[in-house]
């Protein structure tokens, strides 16, 4: 390679994966032009921030917040007037002025999601110690449907896994780094997992970090059983992590509260009267405003969670699922669709949450691989191979498993897109699983690994373009439908 050249050769494969990122999540992210889904919640709530007008939901504010500053730095709805989304928290056709844009509102899911490449490829990239491993397992990220089709919206997960795969990057840098591990480390981490969970709670899943970095950082000590030292270490990196993140969440709320000067014409949220005194008296940015609103809101997300209905599987049109059956793609949810018939041939544009069952089966038999791995060191002590990716290993499969328990304590329903945290854990996982399991043939650059890979890669993008129907709403009819209805359990319903 020339010199001037191989000084660039780091960059290749980051400029190309954001390129490929940036095609399929922000290529005409602007349809389609019509509601579906949560955005006729999360529009509503953002304009809101826009006008000044006090709501609550639940989650937390900071993925409407930056909807609103997005929509208002764009300003592609400038001259058409939104003031009816002041007066409610569930838009329908009714509500929206015609032609409205929606570029404004969907481009911090959609450009966060496609910057997050990066961070992915950063944290396999060290893990792994190969360039080739980090950009091919980082293009599950890029031609998963599902994350395309969610990102490419005004919803939450592509703001929210940004934060989540910084901190995991982040952790990674600090932990692979000789260096050691300071105090400031573990409070910038705790920003990044503050900014994760303001977008919504389900990423306290990240405080698991804390407990990553935290036994590394004090291995020697654990190894020797030093008390004291361990002690003496938690009550100084417990408060130089938390307090940061509480302050992020904080910070967040103040924002929010201090933001919402006047009362929406058609709720008051069930605010308390001190509350609701604060706005009209425009003291929203006081103390005393931000702790009773603070309480508040909390309970609101609290009573709002436990009014969930529970998934019900005999429902007509229930689009909730048990996550028992989550890795596999159970089940797809139908955003939104429209046909037209010409000539007696019905068309059909789909806007549906499909999965890329190419990359979702190979993170489940990731998830299998590496607790067989874990399961025969730790139960029939079975020698390890390499103990710095068996760690690695261990640290990822603990996040799924840990992550996919909790959603199974909860009662009320859930849907396919929640599974969208543990599946980008799994694709980290399934990089590090095939990294242990080929090390030889990638230390001695083996070109049937290369081949294979390769392969696998043009196998995930084949799959992604074979579904793209669904993620970008283009037409089917019936016969092209069916052929892409492949598995039963997807209950894809065919629109006749």
């Amino acid at each position: 390679m020339p010199l001037s050249l191989s000084r660039y050769r780091a960059y290749i494969y980051p400029v190309l994966l954001l390129l490929a990122a940036c095609v399929t999540y922000l290529s005409f992210y602007g349809e389609p032009r019509a509601l579906f889904w949560d955005e006729n919640y999360h529009i509503s709530s953002a304009q809101k921030h826009i006008d000044g007008v006090m709501y609550m939901e639940p989650h937390p504010p900071l993925g409407k917040m930056l909807m609103a500053l997005s929509e208002t730095v764009l300003g592609t709805n400038q001259e058409r007037d939104k003031s009816a989304f002041n007066g409610t928290d569930y838009l329908d056709g009714d509500n929206l002025p015609s032609d409205m844009s929606f570029y404004g509102f969907r481009l911090p899911s959609s450009l966060l999601m496609a910057l997050s490449v990066l961070f992915l490829y950063g944290t396999l990239s060290r893990l792994c110690g190969n360039r080739h491993i980090a950009a091919a397992f980082s293009c599950l990220l890029i031609f998963d449907n599902a994350l395309v089709i969610h990102a490419r919206a005004a919803m939450l997960e592509g703001i929210q896994l940004f934060f989540i795969l910084a901190a995991v990057y982040y952790t990674v840098r600090i932990i692979t780094n000789p260096a050691p591990i300071r105090l400031r480390h573990y409070a910038l981490l705790g920003v990044l997992i503050g900014l994760a969970i303001a977008v919504k709670i389900n990423a306290s899943i990240l405080l698991l970090l804390f407990v990553f970095v935290y036994g590394v950082d004090q291995w020697p000590a654990i190894q020797q059983w030093r008390w004291r030292s361990l002690f003496l270490r938690l009550f100084q990196s417990v408060p130089a992590g938390v307090l940061p993140m509480l302050a992020v969440i904080g910070a967040v709320f103040y924002l929010h509260i201090g933001m919402g000067t006047e009362l929406a014409p058609h709720s008051q949220y069930k605010a308390s009267p001190a509350y609701l005194t604060h706005i009209r008296q425009g003291e929203t940015w006081s103390p005393a405003a931000f702790k009773v609103g603070m309480q508040d809101h909390w309970r609101y997300m609290s009573e709002y969670a436990d009014g969930v209905p529970r998934l019900d599987v005999c429902k007509p049109g229930e689009n909730g699922s048990s996550a028992v059956g989550w890795p596999l793609g159970t089940k797809t949810i139908n955003y939104r669709w429209s046909k037209h018939t010409v000539d007696g041939v019905t068309k059909v544009r789909y806007h549906t949450l499909v999965p890329n069952p190419v990359v979702w089966f190979s993170v489940a038999i990731g998830v299998v691989l590496s607790l067989g791995l874990i399961i025969s060191r730790v139960v029939y002590q079975q020698p390890v191979a390499d103990r710095r990716l068996f760690y690695w290993i261990s640290a990822f499969t603990t996040l799924y498993i840990s992550y996919m328990l909790v959603i199974l304590q909860i009662e009320r329903v859930m849907y396919l897109y929640h599974y969208l945290v543990p599946l980008v854990f799994g694709m980290i996982n399934l990089a590090l699983v095939c990294s242990y399991l080929f090390r030889h043939e990638i230390q001695l650059n083996r070109r049937h690994l290369w081949i294979n890979l390769t392969a696998f890669v043009a196998l995930v993008f084949t799959a992604f373009i074979l579904l793209a129907p669904f993620t970008y709403s283009w037409e089917l009819t019936e016969g092209q439908f069916n052929a892409r209805n492949w598995f039963d359990y997807w209950k894809l319903e065919l629109v006749r």
